[in-house]
C-alpha cells in the first residue's frame, strides 16, 4: 500500500533546473513490454480519474501522475534533488510573495492539443476559485495567475517559500479546454482523463485498469508500452502475485520478505525501503474523550511502539521517539531538545495513570479509566486489507486495554476508510504522514484546518482529525513565510509547531514509516535502489513519471 500524501523539499528563492534525460526510456518498438504495478490494495474500483477528488480511483490508487503532471518533480527524501518537468525553472521575488515559472516548450496534451502557459494559469485559478479542489495546499493568491510569453506568475498573500512543493510539486496541471467546461471540479466524474503524462487510459474494468503510451509525450517513449493496475483485495493477495511473478512493482508491506519474495529468485526479486514519513494514530478531536488533549497524551503514553515495529511492521519500521512528529534522524536539525526521546518505546502505565488522574479520571470497577461515569472508549479504524496497519491497530488496542483505556479495532474496506477520513466520520485511525527534508508540509497535513477542512468539511484532504487551533494556524503561517535561507528562523518556527504537537497531541507519532518499494528486474531495470536513490522509490504520485522514464527493458 502506498504511504505518502505529499512531498517536501527545501526551497531556494531562485532556481534554474537542468533538463532530465529520457535516455532511460527505450526506443519505440513494436514489441509489447507490459509493466504491472500495484497501486494500492483493498480499494473498490470506480470509473473516476478526477485528480481533484480524493475519493477518485486515481487518487486512492495513487496513479494520477501517469496522466497528469506537476511543474517540478521533487525528491522529498533529499532536499536538493529536483527535476524540471512542465516548468524548466522557477524564481521567487517580492520577498517570496511572487513566484514565476518558465514553462517547457513543445508539450502536448494527450488529445493532441498544445500545452500552453494558459493551462497552468487556469489550473491555479481553478484551485483559487474552488477551495475544495485545493488538495495540495496551495497558499492563498491575491489575484489571478498571469501569463507573459512562456512564463506564468503567481502572487500570494504572504511569502510562500516553504510551500514550493505544494505549488510546483504536488499540484497537477489540467487542460483548460476541457476543465473550463466542468462546473464542479472537485466532484466531477472523469472517465477519460486528458493530461501531459507518459500514459493515457486504455481500458477500465472493476478489476483492472490499463494504460497505454501517450504518443505525443514530450519526454520520449517509456520502456513499458503498457501499464496494468490490477485490483488486489489485501497485502496478502498482492504478496502472492509478487511471489508468482505477476507483479513488477509494488508498494505494500510484505512480512518475511526475504523468504516469501526475494528467495524465490534472488537475481530478479528486490526491495528498497527508504525511511520517509512519520506514521501516526490520528485522533478525531471532535469525538468524545478524544477532544481532551490530556486523554490523547495518555493514549500516546500507553502505546508499545517497539511492539508495533517488530510485530506489526516485521521490523521494517522503527518506533517514533519524539512527540514532535519529526522524521528522525532525517529532521534532527529541527528538533527541540525538550522533545528528544520523549516518547517511551514501550507502554508507560505510570505516565498514563499520572496524566489521567491529574485530569480527574479514576479507575472504575472494571479497571477502566472513567470520569463522571464515562469510560474512555474509542475504536481504531483501519482497513483489514492493510495487514500491517490492521495488526498495529490490534496491538495498540491490547496495550491500551492493559492500562485501562477501552480501545477496540474496527476493520473496514479501504474505500470506506478513505471516505471516513475525508468526511471525519471516524474515531481514530493509523495513517502515514507526509515527509521530507523540510517539515512544513507534514505539519500542514496534520494541523492546517483552514486549508484542508474548512473549504469542504465532508471531503478533507488533510487534518483528518479536524484539529482546529489559531495558534497552530499562526505557527504554520510563520514557517510557511520564512525564507529557508534563514536557518535560525526556520528552526524557531518549526520548534513552535513541535511544541503544539507535544502539548496538544493532535496525532500520536507511532513509527518512522518506510516508503515501500518492492520490484522485479525480470522485465525492467533502472529502478530506484539504495545504490542509485535518484527519487523517492515508492510507486506513488507524483513521482511515477520520473521512475517510469528511467526504466529500461531487461535484456
Amino acid at each position: 500500500m502506498i504511504r505518502k500524501i505529499a512531498i517536501i523539499a527545501s526551497a531556494m528563492s531562485c532556481l534554474t533546473l537542468g533538463v532530465i534525460s529520457a535516455n532511460g526510456a527505450s526506443a519505440a518498438t513494436s514489441k509489447s513490454h507490459v509493466l504491472t504495478e500495484e497501486g494500492n490494495v483493498g480499494v473498490t474500483f470506480t470509473h473516476n480519474f478526477n485528480p481533484f477528488n480524493s475519493n477518485s480511483l486515481a487518487a486512492q490508487m495513487s496513479i494520477k501522475s501517469l496522466t497528469y503532471e506537476p511543474l517540478i518533480e521533487f525528491d522529498y527524501l533529499k532536499s536538493n534533488t529536483q527535476y524540471p518537468w512542465l516548468a524548466t525553472s522557477y524564481k521567487f521575488t517580492n520577498g517570496g510573495r511572487t513566484l514565476t515559472f518558465t514553462l517547457r516548450n513543445g508539450v502536448k496534451w494527450s488529445d493532441g492539443k498544445p500545452f500552453t502557459p494558459a493551462d497552468v494559469a487556469y489550473t491555479f485559478n481553478l484551485i483559487g476559485q474552488n477551495p475544495s479542489a485545493n488538495y495540495s495546499g496551495v497558499p492563498t493568491m491575491t489575484n489571478a495567475a498571469s501569463v507573459k510569453g512562456d512564463t506564468v506568475t503567481l502572487n500570494f498573500a504572504s511569502p510562500a517559500f516553504q510551500a514550493i512543493t505544494a505549488i510546483a510539486g504536488s499540484t497537477l496541471i489540467v487542460p483548460q479546454h476541457i476543465w473550463s467546461k466542468i462546473l464542479n471540479p472537485a466532484k466531477a466524474i472523469i472517465t477519460n482523463p486528458v493530461g501531459t503524462g507518459p500514459y493515457e487510459l486504455k481500458s477500465y474494468s472493476s478489476q483492472l485498469v490499463t494504460y497505454k503510451v501517450n504518443p505525443t509525450y514530450w519526454g520520449g517513449t517509456p520502456a513499458a508500452t503498457q501499464v496494468n493496475i490490477p485490483s488486489y483485495s489485501s497485502n496478502a493477495s498482492a504478496t502472492t502475485a509478487l511471489a508468482n511473478g505477476q507483479l513488477d512493482w509494488a508498494g505494500n508491506d510484505i512480512a518475511n520478505i526475504q523468504s516469501v519474495f526475494v528467495s524465490k529468485n534472488p537475481k530478479t526479486n528486490h526491495y528498497y525501503f527508504a525511511g520517509g514519513n512519520t506514521v501516526t494514530l490520528e485522533f478525531n478531536v471532535k469525538y468524545g474523550a478524544l477532544s481532551d488533549p490530556v486523554v490523547r497524551a495518555a493514549i500516546s503514553a500507553g502505546i508499545n511502539r517497539t511492539e508495533l515495529g517488530l510485530k506489526g511492521e516485521s521490523g521494517y519500521e522503527l518506533p517514533a521517539t519524539s512527540s514532535s512528529g519529526l522524521i528522525l534522524p532525517n529532521q534532527s536539525a529541527f528538533l527541540a531538545p525538550s522533545a528528544k526521546n520523549d516518547l517511551s518505546p514501550t507502554s508507560d502505565a505510570a505516565k498514563v495513570a499520572s496524566l489521567l488522574s491529574g485530569d480527574g479520571y479514576t479507575k472504575n470497577s472494571n479497571g477502566m479509566w472513567a470520569k463522571n461515569g464515562q469510560e474512555i472508549t474509542f475504536n481504531i479504524e483501519d482497513p483489514t486489507a492493510y495487514s500491517d496497519y490492521y495488526a498495529d491497530s490490534q496491538l495498540i488496542a491490547n496495550s491500551l486495554q492493559a492500562v485501562g483505556i477501552n480501545a477496540t479495532v474496527d476493520g473496514v474496506q479501504a474505500s470506506q476508510w478513505y471516505s471516513d477520513l475525508a468526511a471525519g466520520t471516524f474515531q481514530s485511525a493509523i495513517h502515514w504522514g507526509s515527509g521530507g527534508a523540510n517539515p512544513f508540509q507534514q505539519y500542514q497535513n496534520w494541523l492546517d484546518y483552514n486549508t484542508f477542512v474548512a473549504p469542504s468539511p465532508s471531503s478533507a484532504s488533510g487534518d483528518f482529525g479536524r484539529y482546529q487551533s489559531p495558534a497552530a494556524q499562526a505557527a504554520l503561517n510563520k514557517l510557511e513565510t520564512t525564507n529557508p535561507t534563514n536557518v535560525a528562523a526556520v528552526k524557531s518556527a518549526t520548534e513552535a509547531l513541535g511544541q503544539i504537537m507535544t502539548t496538544q497531541v493532535p496525532v500520536a507519532p507511532l513509527l518512522y514509516g518506510a516508503d515501500w518499494n518492492v520490484y522485479s528486474t525480470a522485465h525492467f531495470t533502472g529502478w530506484v535502489t539504495a545504490a542509485n536513490p535518484y527519487m523517492d522509490p515508492s510507486p506513488s504520485d507524483p513521482e511515477l513519471p520520473v521512475i517510469l522514464m528511467h526504466l529500461k527493458v531487461a535484456k
